[in-house]
This record gives structure tokens, C-alpha cells and sequence, in this order.
């Protein structure tokens, strides 16, 4: 409940609080983002249902539920978190617009991979949802088809350079408590050394 349903939860509360106050409805053919954590939480999105996949046809459930946590937490504390500002932008921008297409697909498609694991949440988060849209889709989610994977949207290496990003400020985080520093006072410099250059 604690890693999972109510995080998952509270990001759909998240999403449909800030499209009621702007009156937000998806559209089928929206343009893709140019936005970088838009693009990667997509990949993320897309290589966790490629690994759902390749998992559940070989009947190993055990490595399923631990992944769906993974993109839980980077849907919830990452890309939520960081992109906070776009949703309480003033306006239609089309950056504002692209972050709400952005969080409604990844809420969509994960309420349905979540279906066989979470029948109960999975079908009154997609309720909801249709509700939102309007769009002409199945009665249940579990009469949808289970998400396949659109490998036009995985970026390994945007992937690889987020989970970087997010080691570097988990290391800043264990700094700040070691130096006892408050997260109000901001860091004045950040130095990264690492032996691989690649990598920096």
C-alpha cells in the first residue's frame, strides 16, 4: 500500500485535480514532447512494459511486481516532483499541455498493466479516466488489451543519464544529512568526479 497503491493513487489525485482546474481533456493525436523528462518517463513507461512482456510469457510474476514499483517511485518522486511548476504554469501553454498528455498516458497505460496485479484500483483509476476523455474505450480495464510496447519511444541512454542524475542527488541528499545542512539553504557548488569520462 505504502511503495505502491497509494503513491500510484496519489498521482492520478495529482493528475485530475490540476486538468478539473484548467479543464484539461486529452486528445487522441497529440503532438510528441520536445520536453526531456517528458521523453523519459515515456521510455521508462515503454521499457517496463517490454519487460512485462518478455516476463510474464516466460511466467516469472515475481519480476514483474518489482518493476511496477521501480516505475512507480519514478513516476511519483521523479517526474511529478520535478515537474511540478509546468502543471501550476499559468495559461495553456503547449508545455503545460504536453506535461498533462505526458502523466495522463503514463497513469493510463500503467492502470492497465496494473489491471492483473490490482484489479480492484486499476479499474477505478481507469474509470476515472475514461470519464476524463470521453473517448470510446472499453467498459473495464479488464477488457482492454494488455499495453504492448512502442519501441519508437525507448531512449537507453536518456534512461541510463536520468538514473545517473537521480544517484547524483541521492549522494547530495546523504551529504547534506552527514554536513547536517537544512534542504531550505541551497548548495552553492556540486563537483562530480568519476574515473570514467564517458560517463561525466
Amino acid at each position: 500500500v505504502r511503495r505502491a497503491l497509494l503513491p500510484w493513487l496519489n498521482a492520478f489525485k495529482f493528475l485530475h485535480t490540476y486538468t478539473q482546474i484548467d479543464n484539461w481533456r486529452p486528445l487522441p493525436a497529440a503532438k510528441p514532447s520536445e520536453n526531456i523528462m517528458d521523453q523519459w518517463i515515456l521510455s521508462r513507461l515503454e521499457s517496463l512494459k517490454d519487460s512485462i512482456e518478455v516476463e510474464m510469457a516466460a511466467y516469472r510474476l515475481y519480476n514483474v511486481v518489482p518493476a511496477l514499483f521501480d516505475f512507480i517511485e519514478d513516476l511519483t518522486n521523479w517526474y511529478i516532483r520535478l515537474n511540478r511548476s509546468r502543471f501550476w504554469a499559468n495559461g495553456e501553454s503547449d508545455d503545460k499541455q504536453a506535461a498533462y498528455h505526458t502523466l495522463y498516458t503514463a497513469i493510463y497505460e500503467l492502470s492497465v498493466s496494473m489491471a492483473p496485479f490490482a484489479p480492484f484500483l486499476s479499474e477505478t483509476i481507469y474509470q476515472s479516466l475514461q470519464a476524463m476523455s470521453g473517448g470510446d474505450a472499453p467498459d473495464s480495464v479488464h477488457l482492454c488489451t494488455y499495453p504492448e510496447t512502442n519501441s519508437s519511444r525507448i531512449k537507453p541512454l536518456l534512461e541510463q543519464a536520468v538514473t545517473r542524475m537521480q544517484h547524483i542527488i541521492l549522494l547530495g541528499r546523504q551529504k547534506r544529512n552527514q554536513e547536517k545542512l537544512k534542504t531550505k539553504i541551497p548548495v552553492a557548488k556540486l563537483t562530480v568526479i568519476h574515473r570514467d569520462e564517458a560517463l561525466l
